[in-house]
């Protein structure tokens, strides 16, 4: 029997030896640890890439004996690790206000209007647009008005996002140009007024009506804003994303990119809510391509809560007799639920607020069918009640949550909900007791684009500026090993891709990112400072630091 054995191993390695020389494709990358990142979270020092795909995982010794003779990588000292996936972002918005006026980190309305007023000296389309300012961050505390844009911009019309995007600011020469009537009822929007007269700012549905109405910027005048956002999401070691919300233009745009080669980035794509795009639905199905699968769709339960339009069960608590804003009737949501259970799609919702969260859970308990493997998501999930928490662990429904939204927040959100803690607040830990798999993402570009602030946000609850004097709800964060699989095998799981992506295991896809730090095991303190030094996408090695 001994010597049986013995000639099997002989032929065993032989062939192995053989297929080593007939396979020039293969090749041996070592560091110091390769986390898989699988399902029971394991470790190996070699890995054997075979053209697009994982052939072995475990110890160097084992796989120099099992593939002699291949070409070997080594990264002595450093880590690898899955290609890390965000779950919930807007690479396409973040690509065009790359070329667009950045009013991220403005200090007042005043820093912004002179940030618009330098970038308009190249500005060469007939709007000056541009996105990021954020009022809770300004002394005052206060939504800017039409009166300094104005004085700036008195023929240009102009319309600046806020960071979350639910709130645009607008001139008068915008309001001209579009034949806007602010004295217009909106559902699920408003039109800020203060003493009866227009401030310029629309909220959630109202942004929607003038952001629909702006001229289409062509792809020529922020193509070079997609090739210098694809290069920053390669230089943070993304190697996946979720687009969370897009047109079919938007689909045929990134087909075309991925097929000529100029977009090597796995996306999950969320078509939009519109009667066009669930008749392309009904007539055409699901897309699968190896880089880009649309089976989801995109819907709004309500708006922000930096903008005052999350839906809340009771008041703001620094805008009494204020609750927020529903975006979607409760009727058409579920038709809509149905239609979509029908065809095999997932649903995705961005709920915010308690009672939006509280819609979004009690309809898809009625209506995901017991057993069914449906895996809805709940986009942002930031305020949900106990009680409404444990309803994630009734039906296939998955928390998709973007953890520094929670550190970004922390400075103003008690202002706003009296006591985040006792309404269910940014509740990481318990919706994934309850859900037992939790999405990462960051939002971007409302938040940075930094996995690393991610895993920071997610572990230590402190944010990576450094703002915060103390973690915030403690009691709520991941550990490392949840945060890590948040960001790769549980965000994979969450786009129905884990037989795909996510680990790093036999059979599936060489998506993987070298770094200088053990997340693990380094000083808290130190994981922002954490560097991607190679990004692989299907093995092809896209980015060198």
């Amino acid at each position: 029997m001994r010597r049986f054995f013995l000639i099997f191993l002989f032929v065993f390695f032989s062939q192995c030896a053989l297929l080593a020389q007939n396979h020039p494709n293969r090749v041996i990358f070592t560091a110091e640890k390769i986390y898989l990142a699988d399902t029971g979270f394991n470790t190996a020092t070699a890995m054997v890439i075979d053209t697009d795909m994982v052939l072995y995982t475990g110890d160097v010794k084992t796989a120099d004996s099992l593939y002699p003779n291949l070409p070997k990588i080594e990264f002595p000292g450093k880590y690898i690790y899955p290609g890390f996936i965000d779950a919930h972002c807007h690479f396409l918005a973040y690509s065009k206000g790359l070329t667009e006026v950045d009013l991220v980190g403005c200090k007042s309305e005043a820093d912004a209007v002179k940030r618009a007023k330098k970038f308009s000296k190249k500005n060469t389309l007939p709007w000056l647009i541009g996105r990021g300012w954020d009022q809770n961050d300004w002394a005052n505390n206060a939504y800017p008005s039409m009166a300094l844009l104005d004085k700036a911009f008195p023929n240009m019309p102009v319309c600046f996002s806020r960071i979350d995007g639910h709130a645009v600011w607008i001139n008068s020469a915008a309001v001209k140009a579009l034949n806007l009537n602010p004295d217009s009822l909106i559902l699920g929007g408003e039109f800020v007024k203060v003493n009866g007269k227009f401030q310029g700012i629309c909220i959630d549905n109202a942004a929607d009506l003038v952001k629909s109405q702006l001229p289409k910027v062509p792809f020529s005048a922020w193509e070079s804003g997609l090739a210098k956002g694809l290069k920053n999401c390669h230089a943070q070691g993304i190697t996946q994303i979720a687009e969370a919300g897009i047109s079919l233009s938007d689909i045929d745009l990134i087909k075309k990119l991925q097929f000529d080669g100029k977009l090597p980035l796995r996306i999950y794509g969320m078509l939009s809510l519109s009667e066009e795009n669930l008749g392309f639905i009904s007539r055409n199905g699901m897309i699968y391509t190896d880089l880009f699968t649309m089976r989801s769709v995109k819907m709004y339960l309500d708006g922000a809560l930096g903008s005052r339009g999350a839906l809340l069960k009771g008041d703001y608590c620094d805008q009494l007799g204020h609750k927020g804003l529903q975006i979607m009737d409760v009727g058409k949501f579920e038709m809509y639920q149905l239609y979509l259970l029908n065809k095999g799609f997932q649903v995705c919702v961005h709920a915010i607020g308690d009672s939006a969260n509280a819609i979004a859970l009690r309809t898809f308990q009625k209506n995901i069918p017991e057993g069914y493997d449906a895996r809805w998501r709940i986009e942002h999930a930031q305020i949900v009640s106990g009680k409404d928490q444990r309803i994630f662990a009734t039906r296939s429904i998955i928390p998709s949550v973007q953890p520094t939204h929670a550190t970004s927040d922390a400075p103003w959100a008690d202002e706003r909900l009296c006591s985040t803690a006792a309404k269910g607040g940014y509740a990481y830990q318990n919706l994934l007791s309850q859900a037992k798999v939790i999405a990462l993402g960051t939002d971007f570009p409302v938040e940075g684009i930094s996995p690393m602030n991610t895993f920071y946000s997610a572990t230590q609850r402190m944010d990576a500026a450094g703002k915060l004097e103390k973690p915030f709800l403690g009691e709520q964060a991941l550990t490392r090993k949840q945060a890590l699989w948040g960001m790769t095998l549980w965000a994979a799981y969450a786009n129905f891709d884990e037989t795909r992506t996510g680990s790093l295991e036999p059979s599936k896809m060489a998506d993987f990112v070298v770094m200088d730090t053990d997340l693990m095991t380094v000083e808290a303190s130190k994981i922002p400072k954490a560097k991607v030094l190679h990004t692989f996408i299907g093995g092809q090695h896209i980015y060198q630091r």
